[in-house]
């Protein structure tokens, strides 16, 4: 099994009286990658839990499974996929975002270790939050993987987020307490990004066409797994690369973490050169 790196998750699992905020991760394997292309019909949310199994090697002393992966916060989970990315691709992380005002694409370099939040002083199975307008106050919990898995199995439209809501706000007091799950979804969406502001990270640039301002969420998510499935050719072609350089079976090669086998692919490629 590869080696593991220590982390520290933002929020953590509760449970017991305890709080377990500390998860050993070890990095993709052509394994890993050859799941991940297997489950490209899944939605999101399961392709992101199916990864963390995989990779997670334990939370405290807990042993990672998909039941441990979904039960983690977002902010856990995002905070999980970007180390992940880190320790594979390096902290520089260039992505491309669009100006709402005039469409202009533009190029931003980011650092991933500028995208971790530190850990949270204070975590709760629950919280209260106060409605806007003083109009009474509800009892949350945290969005999870398993949540989201929840909402993405929903029909189009705003089904995914009424489940969330259903989900999510455990009891409403005072007057609105009937509200309907969508209105009650925009009374309590900045609380809950408050208490978990690893889930949503946000990047600020100034358009070089414009002038204008331009905020633009940091998907992790679709970041690694855009980089880790880019084809089911380029991992056939770098297996078969290596093994004719090397003579290693299938299995042996997609054992290789994802870094340590493109490292063998630049050895073959500077060994062609030279020769």
């Amino acid at each position: 099994m590869s080696a593991t790196s220590a982390i520290t998750l933002p929020h953590g699992l509760l449970g017991g009286g305890r709080r377990r905020s500390t998860a050993e991760l070890r990095l993709p394997t052509g394994a890993d990658e050859a799941a991940l292309l297997e489950a490209r019909d899944r939605s999101r949310a399961e392709q992101v839990t199916g990864l963390l199994a995989r990779c997670v090697a334990r939370v405290a002393e807990l042993e990672a499974d998909e039941d441990v992966a979904r039960s983690l916060t977002v902010g856990d989970r995002e905070a999980l996929l970007l180390h992940l990315r880190a320790s594979l691709f390096g902290d520089r992380l260039s992505c491309v975002i669009d100006c709402a005002e005039c469409g202009e694409a533009m190029d931003v370099d980011l650092l991933v270790s500028d995208l971790l939040v530190p850990p949270y002083g204070e975590v709760h199975e629950r919280h209260t939050v106060e409605l806007p307008g003083e109009r009474g106050e509800a009892d949350v919990r945290l969005v999870t993987g398993a949540d989201q898995e929840a909402a993405a199995r929903c029909s189009g439209g705003d089904a995914g987020l009424e489940e969330l809501i259903k989900r999510c706000v455990l009891d409403v007091r005072g007057d609105e307490g009937t509200m309907p799950p969508l209105v009650l979804a925009e009374e309590v969406s900045d609380s809950l990004a408050e208490l978990d502001p690893q889930a949503e990270i946000t990047v600020d640039a100034i358009c070089p066409s414009c002038d204008e301002s331009v905020s633009a969420l940091v998907d992790a998510a679709a970041i690694l797994l855009a980089e880790l499935t880019i084809g089911d050719d380029r991992l056939l072609r770098e297996v078969d690369a290596i093994a004719r350089a090397y003579h290693w079976s299938e299995a042996e090669i997609l054992a290789l973490d994802v870094r340590r086998r493109r490292r063998y692919l630049e050895l073959i490629v500077d060994e062609g050169e030279e020769s």
